[in-house]
């Protein structure tokens, strides 16, 4: 009898101390603390990842199926004859990343079907450059510092290319950002690619993700998954009114 009442006083005990572990802190001068509310975080599935336009660049399409099992959305490869047969462009010879004003490729419908399916709030498009000197980001989008934020958290993991350029475009510091006016020639030209439509058509940051072809295939992969990884976490909290949201016209 004497044992049953240690036992229960002792569970009576531990009781107490459980229900004071999860009661509110008081404070110093005697009220309880709530503590804050945690800000919400993005889901992975609101960055959408493309790989595979060009079928000679194949780090992209490769590293989706890694992503997609981290939650983020993924599409690729996008161009999958050229993906099968190490070819940049499609079967027919045309550049699936300078049609994406044409509504005659069934390529450039499969993405645009994906894109609009999930209006996600970031887009990324994986490719290698054979002439870049380290991994560099092409931005279009808002004014805002995503691509070099990217940038400079992954400085010390791999090496950046210092002046990345694109045609006439020059950029700095691993970052290439179109001026407002060579997107509108880009536009009336009706030659884009996959991230210039998503922005165009979507109104959401796109980044392109560059990397030198001649890195081996591990550093290639890990490159895409950290930009992406990286983009994510420094994209912050949803906000109600950017999702959806189109570029003026």
């Amino acid at each position: 009898m004497q044992r049953r009442s240690v036992l229960t006083s002792a569970l009576g005990a531990l009781g107490s101390l459980l229900a004071a572990g999860c009661a509110p802190v008081p404070s110093a001068r005697g009220s309880t603390a709530t503590p804050p509310a945690p800000t919400p975080l993005r889901p992975r599935s609101e960055v959408a990842v493309t790989g595979g336009v060009h079928g000679d660049e194949p780090s992209g399409a490769l590293v989706l199926p890694e992503l997609e099992a981290l939650g983020f959305a993924t599409f690729g490869p996008c161009n999958p004859w050229g993906f099968a047969h190490h070819k940049r462009g499609l079967a027919d010879g045309r550049d699936l990343n300078r049609s994406f004003a044409r509504d005659d490729v069934p390529e450039v419908a499969a993405v645009q079907r994906f894109l609009e399916a999930r209006r996600p709030a970031l887009l990324l498009d994986l490719h290698e450059d054979r002439d870049a000197a380290g991994g560099y980001l092409i931005q279009h989008g808002p004014d805002d510092d995503l691509g070099r934020r990217v940038i400079r958290a992954l400085g010390d993991e791999f090496a950046i290319d210092p002046e990345p350029s694109f045609l006439v475009v020059t950029g700095e510091d691993g970052v290439l950002r179109p001026s407002a006016a060579v997107l509108g020639v880009v536009e009336l030209s009706r030659f884009y690619g996959l991230a210039f439509h998503a922005w165009l058509a979507l109104g959401i940051t796109t980044l392109v993700v560059e990397c030198p072809r001649g890195w081996p295939l591990a550093d290639r992969l890990r490159w895409h998954r950290r930009v992406v990884e990286t983009a994510h976490a420094l994209l912050g909290p949803p906000r109600a009114e950017a999702l959806g949201a189109r570029p003026p016209r």
